[in-house]
């Protein structure tokens, strides 16, 4: 089921990503080495285009946006706001950051139930898009600064409904005693690994569930069988992956790039591993709802999402910067990354396929 799937590959040296080490060879250089806790110099901020100026003027009057995000830690999301904040004074963010499926649920009921209440919807689940888009409740915008994204990632929908808001990876996690980590995802399925793993559930977690289509495409279910052999502990969020591990209840799991980094940068037993057998990237949209009830404020936000201080904000908190002109915490370019992507019309159909069949498997 290979086809189904988009894949890249392109070299890139597999061991811990994370080491002062690795960001000199991969030419960071001080951005980089900054990256790693001690702070990011900052340039002054850009000055507004005419066009910016307009939009931020009629979003103050007003004063508030809406976002609901499973896009990252709370974290990022916390700093997203204050640098959002920082460039439009006199806007409020008032937001959620919840798990992809748990967020997506309430806002589908809301939509039912002719609640509106949301401006900006931001999910790690791409085909609550393709849903969403067909139901027509999706504004078509084209954000500032859209073009600042990797050519890849542009124009994912030719109606503008939804754009790219952020990058991800689900990777090998596990604990810094460890000798010698898992190099492949079918390294979990050596029986040493019993009783040491540690996975969300891909019925809350976006990351989760595009993890486990890509995994049952590239190696059939049986993968998930023989996984269940070694006793995993099922999780919700992704996330949880990191607390397990960093407790040393777990030593290795399916978890992601970003909340792993910024643990370790706290002085965490935890690192990442980029499998030889693909890291799995998660694109993960935002759109404007298209009764949005602060439009210009959303308008804003969304195209917030295409600047310099957005990208600068996801850095700091160990998140791919949507922009090239901004280092990426890992010290491994995007572009060098070897990556396996899902489409969003498979991850349509195969996650909810996934979570059943993970609810036979997995027993939860």
């Amino acid at each position: 089921m290979a086809e189904q799937a988009e894949s890249r590959r392109s070299s890139v040296a597999h061991g811990p990503a994370v080491t002062r080490r690795t960001v000199l060879r991969m030419g960071v250089g001080a951005a980089g080495m900054a990256l790693l806790g001690t702070g990011m110099s900052e340039a002054a901020p850009a000055p507004m285009t005419p066009e910016e100026e307009k939009l931020y003027a009629e979003a103050k009057k007003e004063g508030r946006v809406v976002w609901w995000t499973a896009h990252y830690a709370l974290s990022a999301a916390e700093a997203v706001r204050d640098a959002f904040v920082a460039r439009y004074p006199g806007i409020e963010v008032q937001f959620i950051r919840q798990t992809a499926q748990v967020i997506y649920q309430r806002l589908t009921q809301d939509l039912r139930a002719g609640v509106r209440e949301v401006d900006v919807f931001a999910s790690t689940d791409e085909s609550h898009y393709l849903t969403l888009k067909r139901q027509g409740v999706l504004a078509s915008y084209r954000p500032l600064g859209v073009d600042a994204l990797p050519k890849p990632f542009r124009n994912v929908d030719p109606d503008n409904t939804y754009h790219i808001g952020a990058l991800g990876f689900v990777v090998i996690n596990y604990n810094t005693k460890l000798s010698a980590p898992p190099q492949k995802w079918t390294d979990l399925l050596d029986g040493r690994w019993k009783g040491q793993i540690t996975l969300g559930h891909p019925g809350f977690s976006g990351y989760v569930g595009n993890w486990v289509v890509a995994m049952w495409d590239k190696y059939g279910w049986q993968y998930f069988t023989r996984l269940a052999k070694n006793n995993p502990k099922i999780g919700r969020s992704i996330n949880d992956t990191v607390t397990d591990i960093v407790s040393g209840e777990r030593l290795v799991g399916a978890g992601p790039d970003n909340y792993s980094l910024e643990s370790r940068s706290k002085g965490n037993p935890i690192n990442i591993q980029f499998p030889a057998d693909d890291a799995i990237l998660i694109v993960s949209p935002v759109g404007i709802l298209k009764d949005a009830p602060h439009p210009n404020a959303a308008r804003l936000f969304e195209s917030f999402y295409y600047s310099r201080e957005y990208s600068l904000a996801m850095a700091k908190t160990f998140n791919y910067p949507l922009r090239t002109d901004v280092p990426p915490p890992s010290g491994i370019p995007l572009d060098r990354v070897k990556w396996y992507r899902n489409k969003a019309e498979r991850l349509e159909k195969g996650i909810p396929e996934a979570i059943a069949k993970w609810r036979e498997t997995f027993g939860v």
